[in-house]
């Protein structure tokens, strides 16, 4: 407990150091970033996502002695490591010195923590007011939290660790940045009521994964429908004498075949559906 308690206030952090860890952070990251077997898994999300970043962030904020010290530091930290990210990944990269055409929307964000590392040094006064000067980052772990378990929830265990590293740092930096009992307990609290608003939201957007869709065959007829694989969608046919439907609900990430069966005439329909990386789900016609 005391080296973590250690990391928000125990270091000493000199410009020597802020540039080692920035240049170690970017490299790491760019590897990460490229590597083929952390495609889709939580090693590579720290080059897409905020959850490292603010740790990162915090630590160097929250070892400073000054505002000002913090601030400069951390834009150094970011000005020296999200280049390099991009720049590991030049001579492997089909793009060569095009990938750094994702790095604009990365250099805004070093921009903005010249105010936000400012503000955020006053976290280390450890009062009521250093929980809400907090309280951005906790809504962005929150946030980033409910949304990779969208991803764990259709391809599991893929960004199971993300969602576990976002929702613990939320309740270390609680419980290890301040000293008083009343602001830990006000801050898990906040924590829980974050995280069980974001989850709630991402939860209730699950429920539209499915799919209802009329097609244009005779109601008269009986029909029967199956999945090739059974683990990706759950679907079932509908006819009530006007229209048949065929209702789909993805379980997990992936594409498979359906097969509408006509028992009336032995015609089988074929449907192809998708539910991509970002969940979307796409069902049409195979040809």
């Amino acid at each position: 407990m005391k080296h973590i308690r250690k990391l928000f206030g125990g270091l000493e952090m000199t410009w020597l150091k802020v540039i080692i860890f920035a240049v170690v952070s970017g490299v790491y990251t760019g590897i990460m970033a490229m590597l083929p077997f952390t495609e889709n898994t939580s090693f590579r999300d720290i080059a897409a996502s905020f959850e490292w970043w603010i740790l990162f962030a915090i630590i160097i904020i929250t070892n400073c002695k000054k505002p000002f010290e913090a601030t400069c530091k951390t834009f150094v930290f970011f000005l020296i490591s999200q280049p390099i990210v991009y720049l590991v990944q030049v001579p492997f990269s089909w793009l060569g010195w095009g990938i750094f055409r994702y790095y604009p929307s990365w250099f805004m964000w070093t921009l903005l923590t010249i105010p936000m590392a400012f503000v955020g040094w006053f976290v280390t006064k450890r009062k009521w007011y250093s929980l809400l000067i907090l309280s951005p980052m906790l809504l962005i772990l929150g946030s980033t939290g409910s949304s990779y378990f969208h991803d764990v929830y259709y391809d599991m265990p893929h960004h199971l660790l993300t969602v576990i590293f976002c929702i613990v740092q939320m309740f270390v930096l609680v419980l290890f940045i301040f000293d008083k009992t009343w602001i830990r307990i006000a801050g898990c609290i906040a924590n829980v009521a974050i995280l069980a608003v974001f989850f709630f939201i991402t939860m209730k957007d699950m429920c539209y994964m499915e799919s209802t869709s009329t097609y244009d065959h005779d109601p008269s007829h009986s029909y029967s429908i199956t999945a090739d694989d059974p683990s990706i969608a759950d679907v079932e046919v509908l006819n009530n004498g006007q229209y048949v439907q065929i209702h789909t609900r993805i379980l997990k990430k992936g594409n498979t075949i359906l097969r509408l069966n006509d028992e009336t005439t032995g015609e089988i329909h074929v449907y192809t559906v998708q539910c991509g990386d970002d969940t979307a789900l796409t069902i049409r016609e195979a040809e």
